[in-house]
């Protein structure tokens, strides 16, 4: 069990609410956070914390239809998600930051600086991330994964200040509890299979390359950070967007599954690789 000093808020975006956290020092340099397809924002539960107490300022939220953000009746593109999340940092004042993406999050990270160069301050990096897939089938929902993941558990209030506790739950878990307490959450999972940014994001892909940042035009600088036995988004993947993005440094995880944003042991490694990429 693990417990985060934050406070959560919502914004009332065009599409419904968004759930965010903001974590570490107002003046840190700036880091957005993305989860992946089915699993919120707690993903980060663990490399969230940590980058905030090295000095970084930190975004988490759910995506659309994820956790305890709306889940609209719309189509979920990478359409959807990018003007979700540049709505996002227009709603908290943030001019630009560093996107990091993982799974099906590093589509919407490879979508949103293909399209919205002016908010990146130039950094972006993809964990286990898809865009790319060739195919990627629904789940079924009454296959239970046992990748552990977490859910928000408890409010404590103590001095003014919020508490969450978060404990820890299976994958399963805390798909249930979404598909009981979200509405529309199993819709907009399907959707995410069928039209979510997984695969079909090689233009994107492409167009990150050619990116610069400021009046310098610098290119933009890319991490490609993938586990060697990632079962969902192969290895495999990650060369085929460093094909793409050739000034990407791949960093591999050795021994490390889909997971590794989580697993003990991986999570550390990913952490450190992200702070050192991100404050030099």
């Amino acid at each position: 069990m693990a417990c985060i000093q934050l406070l959560g808020e919502y914004a009332p975006l065009p599409h419904g609410r968004v759930r965010y956290w903001l974590l570490g020092p107002e003046d840190g340099v700036k880091v957005v956070l993305i989860h992946g397809i089915s699993t919120p924002g707690i993903t980060w539960k663990e490399i969230a914390p940590y980058l905030a107490e090295k000095g970084l300022r930190v975004l988490v939220y759910d995506l659309y239809g994820k956790g305890y953000s709306e889940a609209p009746h719309v189509v979920y593109n990478a359409t959807l998600f990018v003007v979700q999340l540049a709505l996002l940092l227009q709603y908290i004042h943030w001019d630009s930051a560093h996107i990091v993406g993982f799974s099906m999050g590093g589509g919407v990270a490879a979508a949103f600086a293909s399209s919205m160069p002016h908010l990146l301050t130039g950094k972006v990096v993809f964990i286990a991330s898809a865009g790319l897939l060739e195919r990627a089938n629904a789940p079924n929902p009454s296959v239970r994964v046992p990748i552990p993941q977490y859910q928000e558990a408890s409010l404590v209030r103590s001095n003014e200040q919020v508490y969450y506790t978060w404990l820890t739950q299976s994958r399963a878990q805390l798909k249930d509890l979404q598909a009981t307490e979200l509405p529309g959450y199993k819709r907009s999972l399907q959707s995410c299979f069928e039209d979510g940014p997984i695969r079909g994001l090689e233009a994107a892909y492409d167009e990150v390359a050619r990116v610069t940042i400021g009046p310098a035009q610098q290119p933009l600088q890319v991490r490609i950070i993938h586990g060697t036995e990632d079962e969902i988004v192969p290895f495999g993947e990650a060369i085929k967007i460093q094909a793409r993005v050739p000034q990407a440094e791949i960093v591999k995880i050795e021994n490390a599954a889909h997971d590794l944003v989580l697993r003990d042991g991986h999570w550390q490694i990913v952490a450190k690789r992200l702070l050192e990429f991100l404050q030099t």
